[in-house]
């Protein structure tokens, strides 16, 4: 899943008609939590993400 902003103005991230990345700590059209997503991540699990929802769990995944 790419959930990235077709608008040629907006390539670098999530703009405003976008469906956000996470809402609360729910990774948007993943159904996956951040931890979990990290977690998944750490065991080498393939995850569809966004590159904005990947750093996220990624500076998530740091964090701890």
């Amino acid at each position: 899943m790419d959930s990235r902003s077709t608008d040629p103005n907006c390539v670098g991230g999530v703009c405003g008609a976008d469906v956000p990345p996470v809402v609360g700590s729910v990774l948007t059209g993943v159904g996956l939590t951040v931890a979990q997503a990290a977690a998944a991540l750490e065991r080498g699990e393939p995850l569809a993400l966004t590159d904005v929802q990947r750093r996220i769990v990624e500076a998530h995944a740091l964090s701890r």
